[in-house]
């Protein structure tokens, strides 16, 4: 018979196991790591939460409820799990099931080092049926239309635009070489968020950053705003006046970016959203 301490060394290898396939987007391995959790140990909420978003992921929608309903049997304000459940009944309703999150995560996408990363809302977004289809972590893309910068599912699907001024300077650096990708941080319906990060810089560009207001000195390190649940089944890398509920949803796995290991490797501290006027007109004047 297994001691505790084997029984916990084990427990955290599979959790490892199971956040790594979620990594890859391999969601069959990930529910069947997550289910040998929860036959050790039912009421792990982690891994109750995990296995919810590998279920959904799977298009197994109420099998998902019910791994949710689960873990608010034991932990009644699970906020992944309540969100997670008002998401499942939106696809339900609408006959649909989730577009499955097939890209890995790009973990370097949600580290801010000199300006290249952006947490941004979306305005005029899709309505939140059609946004529920959507993981946090879904790959995303950037295309213009009649003067402005909108935000497309990898199916085409469009998710929203950029606050003007944020994309037309994003037009413009995109047009002389900029490259960049693009994820959803949240499918929230009424405030839904990408991350953009740019990952090319053409020499017409040399000068310019492609987000002022997050612009830091040159002696400021890279900081990482995904904490070890980022992806889970929700919101992960806030703004400004939510770090309430970013501690809130510590135990927010990581479907789409690190797990219970990144916890404990990267700082937790909020990324401001969007680049404020003042910021971006004396970047520009330069």
């Amino acid at each position: 018979m297994a001691t505790p301490a084997e029984t916990t060394l084990r427990v955290r290898t599979l959790a490892d196991q199971a956040i790594a396939a979620a990594l890859d987007a391999d969601w069959v391995r990930a529910a069947e790591l997550n289910k040998q959790i929860l036959d050790a140990d039912p009421e792990d909420a982690e891994a109750g939460d995990r296995h919810g978003r590998a279920l959904l992921e799977l298009g197994k929608l109420e099998e998902a409820r019910a791994a949710y309903q689960t873990v608010l049997k034991a932990f009644p304000h699970d906020p992944i799990a309540l969100r997670q459940i008002t998401r499942i009944g939106t696809l339900l309703e609408e006959k649909r099931k989730a577009d499955p999150t097939r890209s890995k995560t790009q973990t370097r996408l949600f580290i801010e080092d000199m300006g290249k990363t952006g947490i941004l809302r979306l305005v005029n977004p899709a309505p939140g049926n059609v946004l529920a289809r959507y993981s946090p972590g879904a790959e995303a893309e950037l295309r213009e239309q009649e003067g402005l910068l909108a935000v497309h599912a990898h199916d085409g699907m469009l998710l929203g635009f950029l606050e003007p001024k944020v994309g037309r300077r994003l037009i413009e650096m995109i047009r002389s070489g900029n490259g960049y990708v693009v994820a959803l941080v949240t499918n929230d319906g009424v405030n839904p968020r990408v991350a953009i990060r740019e990952v090319l810089q053409s020499p017409e560009n040399a000068d310019r950053i492609s987000f002022p207001g997050h612009h830091r000195p040159v002696e400021t390190k890279e900081r990482a705003y995904i904490k070890g649940t980022f992806f889970r089944y929700g919101e992960g890398a806030l703004g400004a006046g939510e770090e309430e509920e970013e501690e809130e949803e510590t135990a927010e796995e990581t479907d789409a970016v690190a797990g219970s290991a990144a916890d404990e490797e990267l700082p937790e501290e909020p990324l401001p959203v969007e680049a404020d006027d003042e910021s971006e007109e004396e970047e520009e004047e330069e």
